[in-house]
């Protein structure tokens, strides 16, 4: 250190920059911390400086720059004179003023929690004997110029302190942290840290602002003299400030989505501390980017400090133990190697910076983790819980705030339960404006009791409060109303005894002690009135909580009389058919789930289960209305409870289906006898607008629900077993089976197969030649569909058809269907122009015909495929035709419209009303092929088709035959009329190749007649 009066005037004037830090460690630390604790942040900050500077006077400048032994610690200049030593006071109060703010970095970690006595005890230790020992290591022999510590003969830098002074700190602090724990609420159940708002952060902003002031003198006084790198430190630590507080700032925008100024403080804080190391000896650019750096750090070091649930009241670590750790890395990574003087290279350099780190880390953390452990096993160094809730101010210091005045009212409020206690209110302090408001609070409170009691009183639902052993303390005009007894004339006596029923005692007791055990009940029961009627009330049963003890019980009762009527009501709606007065489909359905457990628990019981349909309903409904009908389900209902025992249930599922649930029964004798009788009883005659009517019934069975888990699946297949009974001869039982089960299987392998046949492209068309019934020319192919499935072969489309139509799929088969044959007609008259007359018939399902798409699907294939409308038929059955007449002519109408050809197909198999067929836009009629099998031999066969080709001409519509197989029946058929045959006489179906064949055969047999 030099000896000149201007050098140590600005290490004097250093010393005064760095005890302004002292001032702003308290603000930043006041701002940050709450109110309850304001008062233990100042004493414990001028506290650690005045305890700071004892120790190192009375050791501490000793131990650290005193005449060094082995290069690990001081033996000289305890308690120093100096001597009128200018230059010594100068040197000792410049360190004096570091080694207070290694002490302060750890009390504004520790803050809120840590007992005053504790925290002095931690102080001593760090100022007197951690702080001195390491700085002896890295700094001795500074104020002569030679190093004599073994870090810094080493060839360790740290030129203002990164590691001597904050990493030091930052070491203590993190070791205190970890033994005192996390402030009381500070980590939630999940782990994630709660904010607690800070006292005033506009004040820490201050404090932030004071602690740049102080680093001036900080880095700018370790020249220890004025020189000309001065002013190159004080930019470079301004620079490397801004750049940490804009990059955490930054970065804590991006992670968190919103701007705190906590990141702007801990940033520039982080950037100071890392320059600190190495101001001396780096460019400007260089210290942008250790600002940078730091400013990061402190983020990340934070989100580590949270994760492991260590609470830093002031993030001293991450900006002084993480910041510290960098700036002292940061040394040997960008300081200039002539200015540092150590004459190591660069891998040396970075190996003894990370000695040094190290060193700091054993001497700073490791050996005082150890000690504070022991100090804490000793005397713990926390304040208790309750303490800390009432805030330092008080528990530590005494010091009576108006917000202790505050909690003393609000303590003796919750003692004696007086609402009448008021806070003592200055009207010119926030204190006082907060107790006024909590004032006016409490008379609104002291209303809202006034109120309570008056509800309680004019409460029309019958309201008691009894003690814990059930004796009534205070009864309202509704208990009076309700019960019977007078309000006045019951306090004393026992709730049970009053009204509760002999046989609810044990429940009353019951709920009585769950409550009084601290849990609120509601129930509904019965009670008893003075007169001994039962009344069913709804209870609503609650503790009552003073001082957090249970002092009793409130009861409300409530008279649901008239709801439970209605509720009756609604249950038998919901659960029980309103003709028959049979269980509806739910409560079959629930009845039956409950069997099936029952039956899981107790393999040995077994049930069976019946599904009913009522032959020929549906024509007593349509010939004698549905009056007759419906008293044709309840006389049969009465009938099938007469044949079943009282534990059986018999439900109407719906319409005429019935199904029926014998319980706990084995015996397959019985089962069936049961299925005879309800089918004979259904047999007999009913009487129904005086006639008698003949029913019968088909009757599906499974013979025991054992094997089953759902009850959905019972009843798919006992309605599977009850179908085949009605589709095999009706008036009898059929037992679902293996066989049975292995119908459904293979019908439902169907139904998914053709699922994907579409997509697959299993779907096929065959055409069939439709020719003149005289000349044998070929006038067009109807389409027919095949699905090549790959395992059962060809399909015929009888079976696979009908199940589309009920699934649904029939409409994208249908619109592929109508789409391909388009094409493939198309590409017919392309390829044969001379063949352009050649139409295509395609069969309409009557789901077709329902779904509205129908005729924008055909006009969209006619457009696609370039197809001519008048060459393309849409045929639709006659059976389809007659079941809703009106809504198919308005379909045939709009489809009539495209400009294509409509013809009813199997003609004469129905009941076609004449009426109808006048209105129908029909172009072709199409006679089944069941009278032309026999119209050579069946007089009656030839004398309809005769009738169906006079009634076409008459009608203006032409006549195609299907189903020709033989010369005879052409002959006949062309005798009387016919314009058009279609049948194997001529041609099977074809697949595209054969049918293309036969349009070249045609053509040539036509050049061939041409020539």
């Amino acid at each position: 250190m030099s000896s000149g009066i201007i050098d140590n005037f600005w290490v004097i004037v250093s010393a005064v920059l760095v005890f302004l830090m002292q001032p702003g460690f308290m603000c930043l630390e006041s701002g940050l911390t709450r109110p309850k604790n304001s008062i233990n942040v100042a004493i414990k900050n001028i506290a650690d400086f005045v305890f700071s500077v004892l120790g190192f006077w009375l050791i501490g400048f000793g131990l650290m720059f005193g005449l060094s032994r082995w290069g690990v610690i001081g033996t000289s200049c305890f308690m120093p004179e100096f001597d009128d030593n200018f230059h010594l006071m100068s040197f000792f109060l410049f360190q004096t003023m570091f080694c207070g703010t290694a002490t302060t970095i750890f009390s504004g970690a520790v803050a809120e929690r840590m007992k005053f006595s504790s925290y002095l005890q931690v102080a001593v230790l760090l100022s007197a004997i951690i702080y001195p020992v390491f700085g002896h290591w890295a700094w001795n022999g500074l104020d002569s110029g030679s190093t004599a510590g073994w870090l810094g003969a080493a060839g360790f830098v740290d030129f203002a302190g990164s590691t001597v002074v904050h990493s030091i700190g930052g070491w203590v602090a993190l070791a205190a942290l970890i033994v005192i724990g996390p402030r009381h609420g500070r980590f939630g159940k999940d782990g994630k840290p709660v904010t607690f708002p800070g006292n005033d952060l506009p004040l820490s902003v201050l404090g932030t602002l004071l602690l740049w002031i102080g680093w001036i003198g900080f880095n700018g006084g370790s020249t220890l003299s004025m020189d000309a790198r001065v002013p190159g430190i004080i930019v470079k630590t301004i620079i490397a400030a801004a750049s940490g507080a804009a990059f955490c700032l930054f970065i804590g925008y991006i992670v968190n989505r919103i701007s705190k100024i906590t990141f702007l403080i801990n940033g520039s804080l982080g950037g100071l501390v890392a320059i600190t190391a190495c101001c001396h000896s780096v460019t400007i650019p260089e210290s942008v980017y250790i600002g940078a750096v730091a400013g990061v750090l402190c983020l990340a070091v934070e989100e580590i400090l949270f994760h492991y649930r260590i609470d830093d009241a002031v993030s001293a670590v991450p900006v002084h133990l993480g910041c510290g750790i960098w700036g002292t890395l940061a040394v040997a990574l960008f300081g200039d190697p002539q200015i540092l003087g150590t004459g190591l290279d660069f891998i040396s350099q970075v190996r003894i910076q990370l000695t040094g780190i190290i060193a700091a880390c054993f001497a700073g953390f490791i050996i005082p983790l150890l000690i504070i452990k022991q100090i804490n096993r000793i005397s713990p160094l926390r304040v208790s819980i309750e303490e800390e809730e009432i805030g330092l101010n008080v528990s530590e210091h005494g010091a009576k705030t108006e917000a202790f005045y505050f909690l003393r009212v609000m303590q003796a409020q919750e003692l004696t339960g007086d609402l009448s206690l008021r806070v003592p209110a200055d009207p010119f302090s926030e204190t006082g404006v907060i107790a006024a408001r909590y004032n006016k609070m409490m008379d609104a409170l002291q209303q809202m009791g006034a109120r309570f009691q008056r509800l309680f009183e004019g409460s029309p639902q019958a309201v008691v409060s009894t003690d814990n052993g059930g004796r009534i303390l205070q009864a309202n005009k509704g208990f009076e109303t309700l019960f019977g007894y007078p309000a006045a004339g019951v306090a004393g006596a026992h709730n049970m005894d009053l009204i509760v029923p002999e046989n609810l005692r044990l429940e009353a007791a019951t709920l009585r002690q769950a409550i009084v055990s601290g849990k609120a009940i509601e129930k509904e029961t019965k009670r008893m009135h003075k007169s001994g009627r039962l009344i069913p009330v709804s209870i609503l049963g609650f503790p009552i909580l003073i001082n957090n003890l249970i002092e009793g019980v409130f009861f409300i009762y409530q008279d649901i009389t008239e709801r439970k009527i209605l509720e009756d009501q609604l249950y038998r709606k919901a659960f029980y058919d309103s003709l028959t007065g049979l269980a509806n489909r739910a409560l079959f359905l629930d009845r039956l789930r409950q069997t099936l457990k029952r039956q899981r628990r107790n393999k040995q019981l077994h049930s069976a289960v019946f599904m009913i349909d009522l032959d020929r309903f549906k024509w007593v409904n349509d010939n004698l209305g549905h009056q007759a009908g419906d008293t044709l389900l309840k006389k049969a209902s009465h009938r099938f409870l007469s044949c079943v025992r009282s534990m059986d249930t018999i439900a109407r599922l719906g319409g005429d289906e019935f199904a029926v649930l014998l319980e706990d029964i084995s015996d397959t004798k019985q089962i069936i006898a049961i299925a005879g009788r309800i089918r004979n009883e259904t047999a007999r005659p009913f009487m129904l607008e005086g006639k008698d009517v003949q029913i019968s019934a088909s009757i599906g069975i499974i013979m025991d629900t054992g094997s089953y888990i759902r009850a959905d699946d019972i009843l798919r297949d006992v309605d599977i077993a009850m179908y085949r009974a009605k589709t095999t001869g009706k008036s009898r039982f059929r037992i679902f089976g293996k066989k049975l089960k292995q119908m459904t299987h293979d019908a439902l392998q169907l139904e998914n197969d053709l699922k994907t046949a579409l997509g697959k492209k299993q779907l096929t068309l065959y055409y069939q030649p439709i020719v003149f019934s005289k000349t044998g020319r070929l006038k067009g192919f109807e389409a027919l569909i095949r699905w090549e499935h790959p395992i059962r072969g060809i399909i015929s489309p009888s079976d696979f058809i009908p199940v589309a139509e009920e699934n649904g799929q029939i409409i994208p088969i249908g619109q592929w269907v109508i789409e391909t044959a388009c094409r493939q007609l198309k590409a017919w008259h392309d390829r044969f122009p001379d063949c352009e007359h050649l139409t295509i018939s395609v069969n309409i399902s009557i789901q077709q015909f329902s779904h509205n798409n129908l005729q924008k699907i055909v006009e969209t294939a006619l457009k696609d495929t370039g197809l001519a409308p008048h060459c393309f038929m849409a045929e639709l059955t006659e059976s389809a035709a007659i079941d809703n007449p009106e809504a198919v002519i308005g379909n045939l109408n709009r489809l009539k419209q495209s400009g294509i050809k409509i013809a009813i197909d199997d003609f004469g198999t129905g009941y076609f009303s004449l009426t109808y067929l006048k209105n129908f836009p029909l172009d072709f009629l199409k006679i089944d092929k069941s009278f032309v099998n026999d119209i050579n031999r069946d007089h009656e066969n030839l004398e309809i088709a005769k009738a169906i080709i006079t009634l076409a001409q008459n009608l203006d519509l032409q006549v195609i035959a299907e189903g020709i197989e033989s010369n005879a029946q052409l002959e006949t058929l062309q005798g009387i009329g016919c314009d058009f045959i279609q049948g194997c006489y001529f041609s099977k179906p074809l697949n595209s190749h054969d049918a293309e064949s036969l349009i070249i055969e045609e053509k040539h047999k036509k050049q061939k007649k041409g020539f």
